[in-house]
């Protein structure tokens, strides 16, 4: 059957044209040709002329991904770019730790920038981090990054219980592994192959629309901690906030002026209660504002990162996920691993 192969007449021609066909492919496969690509969504990063091909997971984290994908294509707002304007382009390689992974997508460089919000982490991803080449959106705590991510270089399966995987790399290993502090990434090109890819919109309403979708589906899956949670989040009213460490709120009132800071003195109004409504404590029954030193005092956690964001005569009605209160170890009444409502008012601060 590989007669043609071994002709004595004309074989070393058909070997020349078979090498060059080869050839030709190969290279259009390195330049991420969509003839070369399976039907499926794809991101082309290009840095210093040299590209990487990776498959985007829009089935299992279709979230992650249209933000992703939006961001590259410049089609969703954001604060850090004009919409329109490709996001990616032109951003460096801010981070790397050998042999392990590469950082990206930060506008400012400082591994702490962004396009202005966050995303609800997706627990539906299909793909481990454990695998070397996996784009994994970076973050913190319970909340995905807006733009940063990163690419295992070796893998690490703990990654999965923290961020979210949504792609895998199917060319340019050497390349990422070649990829250095500084390096600029030229451009992320988005590529949609075949009807199903196609149809997978990118654009502001679809963006919106599954981002509305997601917090819903984290503040129903609060219920593996308590049954009574989603309620008590939705309770909060359409206003709500979600802090990046997990803290939901609503600000009842609005205060004025400045906020305070570390190291400054500050009076606050409290009431404290179970999620079943138990009231555990109040300072309005005592009397008397609780006064403390930001900063200088053992506070729960949660306490700060709300009093530090509020204004003089704001009130707050705050829900505390247990590792932003009392944790593991629970206090007096309260018991392990609880989340508590408080209700917070900043009556008056004076600067240090």
């Amino acid at each position: 059957m590989w007669n043609f192969l071994i002709s004595k007449r004309g074989s070393g021609r058909r070997l020349a044209v078979l090498a060059a066909l080869c050839f030709f492919t190969a290279q259009a496969w390195g330049k991420g040709a969509p003839e070369e690509l399976a039907p499926g969504m794809y991101a082309k990063i290009t840095t210093s002329g040299k590209e990487i091909v990776f498959e985007l997971d829009y089935r299992n984290t279709p979230l992650t991904v249209t933000n992703f994908a939006g961001l590259a294509k410049g089609v969703l707002r954001n604060s850090a770019r004009e919409q329109g304007m490709p996001f990616f382009d032109g951003l460096s390689i801010y981070r790397v730790i050998k042999g392990y992974a590469v950082f990206t997508g930060d506008p400012d460089g400082s591994g702490e920038g962004g396009p202005g919000y966050s995303l609800p982490r997706e627990k539906t991803s299909v793909i481990s981090a454990g695998e070397p080449g996996i784009l994994v959106m970076d973050g913190l705590a319970t909340e995905s990054a807006g733009s940063r991510f990163f690419i295992t270089v070796h893998g690490d399966s703990f990654l999965d219980s923290k961020y979210t995987s949504f792609g895998r790399i199917v060319y340019g290993m050497d390349v990422l592994k070649r990829l250095k502090p500084g390096a600029v990434i030229d451009s992320v090109e988005i590529l949609q192959i075949g009807a199903d890819a196609e149809a997978f919109v990118l654009n502001q309403d679809a963006f919106d629309s599954r981002l509305a979708a997601g917090r819903e589906m984290e503040v129903e899956n609060l219920k593996i901690f308590n049954p009574a949670l989603p309620d008590v989040v939705r309770s909060l009213g359409e206003e709500r906030q979600k802090t990046r460490t997990g803290i939901y709120y609503a600000v009842l009132q609005e205060g004025e002026g400045a906020s305070p800071k570390a190291g400054d003195l500050v009076a606050i109004h409290y009431t404290g209660s179970l999620v079943d409504g138990t009231v555990f404590d109040s300072t309005k029954t005592r009397g008397k504002t609780f006064d403390f030193t930001i900063g200088r005092n053992s506070l729960i956690t949660g306490w700060i990162e709300m009093v530090i964001g509020m204004k003089s005569g704001e009130i707050r009605k705050v829900l505390m996920p247990p590792d932003m209160a009392y944790g593991e170890q629970g206090y007096g009444p309260i018991e392990p691993n609880s989340w508590l409502i408080f209700e917070i008012e900043l009556v008056s601060f004076s600067e240090a």
